[in-house]
């Protein structure tokens, strides 16, 4: 089927950055998107992307591919709009041939039961869906994310239709694209929900450990037992866990301004755990208890969020949260305390004292 148009909802840093790519690598393509209502930032991004900005009704009847890449809790609401669009539009005038339906690719961190709920919306619509993940950060130059894709039996021709355009046909002429052939809708979300698990996990742990009862969590950390104990553990870590400690001073601030979004992913993660083992030998009550960990993980990111966007609504920096705000609510339980301090600030420098223990470790020749 011919695949000519591709749209993007919406160009936050990922989905600009993917958009770029296929700008710059595959120029034959036209490129769309919708931006009422959002943001300059936003607008700034698409401009530089080569995406063109059109109605939102228009958008759905011209594209032959839709991918959606935004936070997870959007991510229903959004597939909602474009099946209303389907039905509403009096295409009679661009009749779309059977054999060329619009496809919707879902590549939002979002769990295997939201992804097939996603998937009988649009059924409803006779919108063909490919369940997707990025793994990775945004593309830039000399680095391509992963996608990873996956389809129902029904619709894997459809998924290998889109991979087959997106990649160029080639490694390094578009996306970098892997398909999981036979695994079925909802393989892509599983592996980003394992993914996003250990990866974004292991940083709220880090973040759990540096913040702990000072900034008024129901868990210990070394800071909140003594100073002493704090200086102790980073000291520790980067004499016997010198890349694991490099790889904490990175991950924690890379965190920071993606906090709002990963609320929403934590709790598809928590999801995710509950329907999986819910029916395993161990029973309803262990899967509840995992789950649970991942709400509370949710709970740690939240928090970082309004810490963030409490910033951007003061005028007090925080300049990587700008849109945090407007798309959390946040500012609402703010750690801020007295002097101004707040819990990025306590995050920010725990990781300035141990990027230092990690450099003084180096210039010894202990690494």
């Amino acid at each position: 089927m011919p695949i000519n148009t591709v749209a993007f909802l919406y160009p936050g840093s990922m989905g600009a950055s993917l958009a770029r790519t296929l700008s710059q690598r595959l120029p034959h393509l036209t490129l769309l998107t919708s931006l009422s209502g959002r943001s300059s930032s936003t607008r700034q991004r698409a401009l530089h992307s080569g995406l063109t900005d059109v109605p939102f009704p228009d958008l759905v009847a011209r594209s032959d591919v839709i991918i959606s890449i935004l936070p997870p809790s959007e991510a229903v609401p959004l597939a909602k709009q474009v099946k209303q669009v389907i039905a509403d539009l009096d295409l009679s005038a661009r009749p779309r041939p059977a054999s060329s339906p619009l496809i919707y690719l879902d590549a939002n961190a979002i769990s295997p039961s939201t992804a097939s709920e996603i998937s009988s919306l649009l059924r409803q619509g006779g919108i063909p869906f490919v369940d997707g993940c990025v793994i990775g950060g945004p593309a830039r130059e000399g680095y391509d994310p992963k996608v990873y894709v996956s389809a129902g039996k029904e619709y894997e021709h459809h998924m290998r239709d889109l991979a087959h355009v997106l990649t160029g046909g080639a490694p390094g002429k578009g996306l970098k694209i892997e398909m999981l052939e036979d695994a079925g809708e909802g393989a892509a979300s599983a592996l980003k929900m394992c993914y996003g698990g250990t990866t974004k996990g292991t940083t709220a742990l880090a973040t759990m450990l540096v913040l702990g009862e000072s900034a008024g969590f129901a868990y210990p950390s070394a800071q909140a037992h003594s100073p002493g104990t704090a200086a102790a553990l980073t000291r520790e870590l980067s004499l016997s866990q010198t890349a694991r400690l490099e790889g904490i001073t990175k991950s924690i601030p890379d965190m920071i301004p993606k906090a709002y979004r990963w609320v929403g992913e934590m709790q598809e993660i928590s999801s995710f755990i509950a329907s999986s083992l819910s029916s395993s030998p161990h029973g309803a009550d262990a899967a509840r208890n995992i789950a649970q960990t991942y709400q509370g993980i949710a709970s740690v990111y939240q928090r970082i969020a309004d810490d963030l966007g409490a910033r951007s609504a003061g005028g007090s920096g925080g300049g990587a949260g700008g849109s945090v705000g407007t798309e959390t609510g946040a500012g609402a339980g703010s750690g801020t305390r007295a002097g101004g301090k707040d819990e990025v600030d306590d995050l920010l420098e725990w990781v300035d004292s141990a990027k230092k223990a990690v450099a003084e470790v180096k210039r010894a020749g202990g690494s």
